[in-house]
């Protein structure tokens, strides 16, 4: 009886270890940490996620890669800025003040994050450690993104509602030019020499050219409906631009001024960045919850669905090349692991956890984000 009693327990213990054998292997399922995609050689892995405030806009990384700033449209006047630890992905502070973040940029030093606020139609530039205002400035109103010049002492600024583009100085918030441009001016780039301001026009089919200095518009090139999102190569030569009508990636030749490629991305194309070394196009696909990866040598593509409803921000960081995605519906940010040929993955990071969803409804309506009972019902 003994006999059959140890045998069993032997048994019992392999088939279980067996089994947790199994589950260590197991491939992730689509959208769920450790699920990865590869392009050119490259892994791309869901790493790690973690909550946001409400209605997570943009992502941006100080420079000096310390630091992961959200931007929190979803409430006014609370919890507008999300601080991260870039290192460990553990959150560090909730910011609140008064009216609604956009968008975000951060200085070179890393000590001022210029945030554009709805409310009022302001930016402002924060103290990086205090979170207090160095200076508040009304712009064009409803201000979108904005752009720094390369020696930080002008910061442009797109405002949508009044079609019109300013330059500022950085330093003092003082407005010193505001030029109008078209429909519902976005996406900023400045050329490496400061001379040449590229601004999508997301109400038409341009991305105009404007001289940084005398804030006239001196050149447009034709794109296709709705160019929102812009990103310049360091060396000034490719302009890459999210187009929301038909789902496109257009890379335009800045000497040649025109578009000289086309590629068909995933739904619903918004935010856009570079890898570090240029290599890779990151694509937020709102409609597709997912992020679109464009290899900028061979122009193929992969798509990396991910568990979030309505990506939005990208923002890549500078030292480990970790691609950071915000869902504007789902109060989350994301982050994907770049693993070049022969690199060694990082263990995985925290599993996460989603809680109930709040939001203001008269925003969410407004804004294109479902009720929270419906929030996870779409195809998968």
């Amino acid at each position: 009886m003994r006999r059959i009693t140890l045998l069993t327990t032997f048994i019992l213990t392999m088939t279980h270890g067996l089994a947790d054998t199994h589950a260590r292997t197991r491939k992730p399922r689509p959208r769920q940490i450790g699920y990865s995609v590869t392009l050119g050689g490259n892994t791309f892995r869901i790493w790690g996620a973690g909550r946001t405030g409400i209605m997570p806009k943009g992502v941006s990384v100080s420079p000096d890669g310390k630091r992961i700033y959200v931007t929190n449209f979803g409430r006014k006047h609370r919890h507008n800025l999300d601080v991260y630890d870039a290192k460990t992905f553990k959150a560090l502070r909730q910011v609140s003040f008064p009216g609604n973040t956009i968008e975000s940029v951060i200085s070179a030093d890393s000590k001022t994050l210029y945030v554009s606020n709805f409310y009022g139609s302001k930016i402002q530039a924060l103290d990086t450690q205090t979170f207090k205002p160095r200076w508040s400035t009304k712009t064009g109103h409803f201000p979108k993104m904005m752009a720094l010049s390369a020696d930080g002492k002008q910061l442009f600024v797109s405002s949508w509602e009044s079609a019109t583009v300013s330059r500022l100085n950085a330093a003092t918030g003082k407005i010193e030019a505001t030029t109008k441009v078209g429909r519902h001016p976005r996406g900023l780039s400045l050329s490496p020499d400061g001379k040449i301001l590229y601004v999508a026009i997301c109400g038409g089919r341009h991305v105009y050219l404007l001289d940084a200095a005398r804030m006239k518009i001196i050149h447009k090139i034709r794109t296709g409906n709705l160019p929102r999102h812009t990103a310049l190569t360091r060396d000034g030569k490719r302009l890459y631009v999210s187009i929301i009508g038909g789902s496109m990636l257009q890379v335009i030749d800045t000497a040649k001024r025109k578009v000289i490629k086309t590629v068909w991305v995933s739904k619903g194309p918004r935010t856009i960045a570079l890898s570090t070394d240029e290599r890779f196009v990151y694509v937020a696909g709102f409609a597709s919850h997912a992020l679109t990866i464009v290899d900028a040598k061979t122009f193929k593509k992969k798509i990396l669905r991910l568990d979030i409803v309505k990506a939005s921000g990208v923002a890549v960081h500078p030292k480990t090349g970790f691609i950071y995605v915000t869902g504007w519906c789902t109060k989350d940010l994301w982050a994907i692991e770049r693993i070049k040929p022969g690199g060694k993955a990082r263990p995985l990071g925290t599993r996460f956890r989603r809680g109930r969803v709040y939001r203001d409804p008269k925003i969410a309506y407004r804004l294109d984000c479902p009720l929270p009972r419906d929030m996870y019902r779409r195809p998968r």
